[in-house]
């Protein structure tokens, strides 16, 4: 009982990364697990493993690992909520990942056999399950990997998939475990809006996390000078985009979504909706309903699905039903920051540390 939680805060935004969210980081060593056989075991072969695989499963490892703004059944919004301000994919890649083990769990129940009693890192991709064996589907784009040098302390894990690789974006000082995403190949031909560009480092505060500070290290792509519809450069993170963006604005045939074609592969961009400084004063108003209609313009952003996930720290939003050319797109939204969902926003929510358990 000495380490359950009666209440957890978890912290966003890189809340993979954050040593906030590693609580056991902070409270043990590995050396303190050096005398284990970890033969055995089919995921965790070392010390370092296993106080990462604690980490995992503790509330904020998993809400923050694997999930939309820290949640991983959001739901979807119904006709009362402004169609400029509406969630496409109401899960999270964590949840959509989750849902063939727990099939293959009950159909073993179902049939008298022995469940596959595995459980992945939450952000894991999808794999098929048997009785005994777990095959691991390649993580699409910007989806979670380990490092090398992270995955060298595991059992079997995964591969990026697409023609991408494993990239990190950011560490956090106290924490062993790189955030890393499978992304583009460096100077790659295939960019795209919302692909990361910047990577950065995390001066965490275990006292006061919301005092950690980031600071960027290096910029890996979208490298033109100013914001046109033919090539990208990259937005930073004090507008509200972690990690960076890609961005290039939409042109005649973004906006009409002619890359969208019926039994094709879904493109990596789309011509969304995108915010700027009317976007901010309408924040600042609290009157979203009001304001918002001449808040957004049209830019591009990642697509994304239920099948295909934006990247941590975003989430998938969907288009105004009245936008032309919807039906080419039906079922695709675009990957925005998660602030930009106003009812994703805790501003003015009560401070959890002052409430009762």
């Amino acid at each position: 009982d000495e380490f359950l939680a009666r209440k957890i805060i978890s912290w966003s935004t890189f809340g993979s990364a954050r040593q906030a969210n590693h609580p056991f980081t902070q409270l043990f060593q590995p050396k303190e697990f050096a005398s284990l056989d970890y033969s055995t075991l089919k995921l965790v072969r070392t010390p370092e493993a296993l106080v990462e695989r604690l980490d995992n499963g503790a509330c904020q490892g998993c809400h923050q690992a694997g999930s939309t703004a820290g949640f991983h059944f959001i739901g979807l919004d119904d006709e009362t909520t402004s169609p400029l301000n509406r969630i496409e994919v109401g899960i999270s890649p964590h949840l959509h990942a989750e849902i063939p083990r727990r099939q293959a769990w009950l159909r073993a129940t179902a049939e008298g056999r022995e469940p596959n009693r595995f459980r992945p890192l939450s952000f894991a991709p999808p794999a098929a399950w048997t009785d005994a064996a777990v095959d691991y589907a390649p993580a699409e784009m910007a989806m979670p990997c380990l490092m090398p040098e992270d995955a060298a302390r595991f059992g079997a894990t995964w591969q990026c998939g697409g023609g991408t690789v494993c990239t990190p974006l950011a560490t956090a000082s106290g924490v062993h475990t790189k955030l890393a995403q499978c992304l583009l190949p460096k100077d790659s031909e295939k960019l795209f809006s919302g692909h990361p560009c910047l990577t950065g480092s995390i001066a965490s505060n275990a006292a006061q996390p919301f005092n950690d500070r980031y600071s960027k290290s290096g910029q890996f792509a979208a490298f033109a000078s100013d914001i046109s519809r033919t090539a990208y450069t990259c937005r930073p993170p004090k507008i509200g985009v972690p990690g960076g963006i890609a961005y290039r604005g939409c042109d005649d045939k973004d906006r009409s979504f002619a890359a969208f074609k019926a039994g094709k592969p879904m493109p990596n961009e789309i011509c969304g909706l995108v915010g700027g400084k009317k976007f901010d004063i309408c924040v600042a108003t609290n009157n979203f309903d009001q304001c918002l209609g001449g808040a957004v313009n049209r830019g591009n952003r990642p697509a994304c699905s239920a099948d295909h996930f934006c990247r941590e720290d975003y989430m998938c939003q969907s288009l105004p039903p009245d936008t032309p050319g919807i039906g080419k797109v039906r079922g695709i939204g675009f990957c925005s920051p998660t602030y930009f969902i106003f009812q994703m926003r805790i501003d003015n929510h009560a401070t959890p540390w002052g409430s009762p358990v």
